[in-house]
């Protein structure tokens, strides 16, 4: 095989450090909720004492003894330093928005929420204007300002009734303040727990707004900054959607469908509202049930929309500037445009049950990085899932289709739930975490030989497990084909490197173990209970209908910690083992010989989660893309 690295960006492979203290020194900045690069500087808005504020909501939320049951279920803190405080009175809520300025590498907060929000039936106590800030954009309004907004989220989910949330304005990135929200006006009384995604298109800002959960309904402004009837809703009644997107000259919905399966639609936010939506892709994609309901991320990448879905069936799907699509990630289906496949030859969640999201994703340099969120956590304490799959998740790709992992334990945070949110920036690709027991953490993403960390050649753990301080490309496009003698794995080479290690997970369906232990069966049958118990209790109890707890797949893949099977001179290797009822899940690293280690190639499978590819079928496929 001929060696070539004309495939490869011009960028460096990234290495990540931790860029600011966790939680930016206080451990109850629980979340880095929103992030943005603007005007020279990197903004970042937290949430509030997440597992603490859930607790409180649940046992408020609803009625008598099951909230007091719920509460500390839901809240089950993995983490036994963790503390709520007696009083909910006393929840630390108040939001904070930090920036980070590149000269002299200082973080500095500019901007808390006010608590000044009277907590109904408790005269003299207050609570947070905002718990949360969950979407920053900016936004060129009438006069030609250039003008910061920030999505708030308020106090609802815990104390009710609370003014409705706000959008937060600033035109110098220091000081902070609500568009007008006056009484009797528009945004004066919403009923909602949240503002969401943020866009600008064609001169006006749009704005999802509703439930704690994120779904909601489509609002827009030509002049954001007017506040109240400035704004109107322009969606139909009883549609909503979870993300929002501009792409090919349109905005891009996905669509909250509990009965169908997620949608995506879009429109040119032409005529009178309510604006005309078109489907794009409809019935959760057409997988088997149960299916996602909702798209969680959206991101255009090399002139494609990828999006990415909530659980069960944690997805990837790709659609062209055409509108028509194809399965990244996911589970083989026939839809009415015949039998789709994942191109990564990946199942769902990456070949993981646990990766509940494909939560956020975000183009730097070519390459397009995917983070999960991780629901390994919150199960740490039932004692039946590996401690391998622990911490969330980052992948990248080249192509948008071969995917290597960047990390699989959450850069070494095992309670870091997910990857919350990006920033692509000069100064490197910045991403925030998510941790609902301790303090977020912010990474920044730099070029190998500018990362200044140690070489750590002899450290024998899995690459996916530390950082890997080297500027050489790893190899690409890893590809297994069961054989007579086994699993042949054969990859492009890394030039001039010496040698390769073949890294291997198990991949295994837990269900049939899981179903044995008294403990997840009676885990299981208390989510079931609650499923069903949710529509009656939805009519008494506000909580009940922000409350999302989909119903376990047919399969619940989880993995095996990786372990290095074989180092070989070439550039393929037999593996000889037989998964049985298993997956093999492999990697490779290449080796140079001064010692100098890559990062992972991309991932491949083995057996793959799709039928082979008949005769006819490839010839059909060549016949459509010459």
């Amino acid at each position: 095989m001929a060696t070539s690295d004309s495939h490869l960006p011009n960028s460096q492979p990234l290495t990540f450090r931790q860029a600011a203290p966790p939680g930016f020194g206080d451990r109850d900045n629980s979340w880095a909720w929103s992030m943005l690069w603007w005007r020279g500087a990197l903004y970042v808005g937290t949430n509030r004492a997440w597992s603490c504020a859930q607790r409180a909501a649940t046992i408020r939320g609803l009625p008598g003894p099951l909230g007091r049951v719920l509460g500390p279920i839901l809240s089950a803190a993995p983490d036994p330093t963790m503390r709520c405080p007696d009083d909910d009175q006393d929840l630390p809520l108040r939001a904070e928005i930090w920036r980070w300025t590149p000269e002299d590498d200082h973080w500095e907060r500019v901007y808390q929420s006010p608590q000044d929000v009277p907590i109904p039936g408790h005269p003299g106590r207050f609570t947070a204007r905002e718990v949360g800030y969950r979407y920053m954009s900016a936004f060129v309004e009438p006069d030609g300002t250039e003008a910061l907004y920030v999505a708030g989220v308020n106090a609802r989910s815990v104390f009710h009734p609370v003014p409705a949330p706000r959008l937060l304005r600033s035109t110098d990135g220091a000081h902070f303040a609500g568009v007008p929200q006056d009484p009797g006006t528009f945004l004066g009384e919403l009923d909602s727990f949240t503002f969401r995604s943020l866009v600008s298109f064609r001169e006006r800002l749009f704005v999802l707004t509703g439930h704690l959960n994120g779904s909601g309904i489509l609002l827009e402004a030509a002049d954001p900054a007017a506040g109240n009837d400035a704004f109107r809703q322009v969606s139909p009644p009883g549609m909503l959607f979870f993300e929002i997107i501009v792409f090919n000259d349109h905005l891009y919905l996905g669509v909250h469908d509990p009965q169908r399966g997620y949608a995506v639609v879009k429109t040119d936010a032409s005529g009178d509202p309510p604006y005309r939506f078109t489907p794009v892709v409809t019935d959760g994609g057409f997988c088997a049930r149960p299916r996602s309901e909702r798209p969680i991320s959206m991101h255009v990448f090399a002139g494609c929309l990828y999006v990415g879905m909530d659980r069960p069936r944690t997805e990837i799907i790709r659609i062209a500037p055409d509108d028509s699509w194809d399965l990244i990630v996911g589970e083989p289906r026939q839809t009415p445009n015949g039998l789709k496949t994942p191109l990564s030859g990946l199942d769902a969640g990456f070949n993981s049950w646990l990766n509940g999201h494909i939560w956020r994703m975000q183009a730097h340099e070519g390459r397009l990085y995917v983070g999960t969120m991780n629901m390994s956590p919150a199960l740490r304490r039932i004692k039946l899932i590996d401690p391998a799959n622990l911490g969330f998740d980052l992948y990248v790709s080249d192509d948008g289709r071969h995917f290597a992992p960047v990390t699989t334990c959450g850069f070494g945070h095992l309670l870091d739930i997910g990857v919350r949110t990006f920033a692509s920036t000069p100064h490197g690709l910045f991403l925030g975490t998510a941790n609902n027991w301790q303090a977020c953490h912010i990474w920044q993403g730099l070029p190998a030989d500018l990362a200044a960390l140690p070489s750590r050649e002899e450290d024998e753990r899995p690459p996916t497990e530390r950082q890997v301080a080297s500027p050489r490309p790893a190899p690409q496009h890893l590809a297994v084909e069961p054989v007579a003698e086994g699993l042949l794995l054969y990859w492009t080479p890394a030039p001039n490197s010496a040698r390769y290690h073949i890294w291997r997970a198990v991949n295994r369906d837990e269900r049939p173990r899981l179903q044995t232990f008294p403990r997840f069966r009676r885990l299981t049958g208390l989510l079931r209970f609650i499923r069903r118990a949710l529509p009656l209790l939805g009519r008494i109890s506000r909580l009940a209908r922000e409350v999302y707890l989909p119903p376990l797949p047919p399969r619940i893949w989880t993995y095996l910690p990786y372990e290095r099977v074989a180092t070989t001179t070439t550039t393929s290797f037999l593996d000889e083992a037989d998964p049985g009822t298993d997956r093999f899940v492999y990697y490779v690293q290449a080796e140079w010989p001064d010692g100098a280690r890559s990062a992972a190639s991309s991932l491949a499978v083995a057996p793959p989660p799709r039928p082979p590819v008949t005769f006819a079928e490839a010839l059909a496929h060549v016949a459509a893309h010459p």
